[in-house]
């Protein structure tokens, strides 16, 4: 009997036990600019730093089961919700300018309130033009710059290729026809179910849910057109953005995921036009791959960065 008692007590506590490979992150929510903005944390900050910047149009929420594992190889992670994205607050587009530069300054100042000062960036989608303006404003803060499915070369984004094409006549002279199709896209967006729901990016339904909530709050579609209008601004710096690349001089990792149509393989390796030491890897993944092959990446950007003692001093 003291043997099948002396068991269970020992399988009660495995069970409660830390699972291996599964660190818990903090969440919570800081004051900046007079907003609350939403931020997922792990590891101890006396480790070296990663700030992980979301794309459009998920969240902090994408690099969670990334986040996890890194934390547990002695990294200190870090990703926001941008003002409107995930849990952070949605001020109205009268009161807040949403523009890529806003949007810049708003992490930058995040990232001040939190004591961050050094640190290497995981950038994805519309991540990769706010973390090029925070490497231009100090570019002695970055230690490593790993990018996932987001450019600054037109080669991995035809949609843009063409200077007289939809996009660029919008960035130009905005469209209002084309901000009513976006809002009605966005008010159409379908709850995940096993009906009506096409995930082919493989973002995952609770990643789904927060997205349509988050996008339908009031004056949300709004604030995303004005983004959307301004991110032709984006493309006017590619060049700068790729001269500041050829300067940097630190580590380079690029992951892709190649099944994605919008942002298109070309733009991984056009990083090693700026950048020949950059690691590119190719996945057999989607735009989302933090989300759809997330041991995958949290294995390349731990090994990357332990590789590299300059990204983690």
């Amino acid at each position: 009997m003291k043997t099948l008692v002396s068991l269970l007590w020992l399988f009660a506590l495995a069970c409660l036990a830390p699972v291996a490979g599964a660190a818990t992150l903090k969440e919570g929510w800081q004051a900046v600019d007079g907003l609350q903005l939403f931020y997922r944390e792990g590891g101890s900050p006396a480790d070296p730093t990663v700030v992980f910047l979301h794309g459009y149009p998920l969240s902090s929420i994408q690099y969670a089961r990334v986040m996890e594992q890194l934390a547990d190889r002695h990294l200190h992670v870090i990703a926001m919700d941008y003002p409107s994205f995930g849990y952070s607050d949605a001020p109205d587009h009268q009161h807040y300018r949403y523009t890529f530069d806003h949007l810049a300054q708003t992490v930058a100042h995040f990232l001040a309130a939190r004591g961050i000062h050094r640190y290497s960036l995981y950038m994805q989608d519309y991540g990769v033009p706010v973390g090029f303006r925070l490497i231009a404003a100090d570019p002695s803060a970055v230690t490593a710059v790993m990018v996932q499915n987001g450019v600054i070369h037109l080669d991995g984004f035809p949609a843009a290729q063409d200077p007289q094409g939809q996009l660029h006549r919008h960035w130009r002279a905005r469209d209002a026809a084309l901000d009513r199709r976006r809002s009605a896209y966005a008010a159409s967006l379908a709850y995940p179910g096993a009906r009506g729901w096409d995930d082919e990016d493989h973002a995952g339904p609770d990643a789904w849910a927060l997205m349509r909530a988050a996008t339908q709050r009031p004056g949300v579609v709004d604030a995303r057109n004005d983004l959307w209008f301004d991110y032709g601004s984006n493309v006017e710096r590619y060049p700068a953005w790729q001269a500041l690349l050829r300067g940097l001089q630190v580590p380079v990792l690029v992951l892709w995921g190649k099944r994605d149509q919008y942002f298109t393989v070309p733009g991984a390796w056009a990083y090693r036009r700026e950048a020949p030491q950059a690691q590119v890897h190719i996945l057999d993944s989607t735009h989302f791959a933090t989300l759809d092959a997330p041991d995958e990446v949290a294995r390349l950007v731990g090994d990357f960065l332990q590789r590299q003692p300059q990204a983690t001093r």
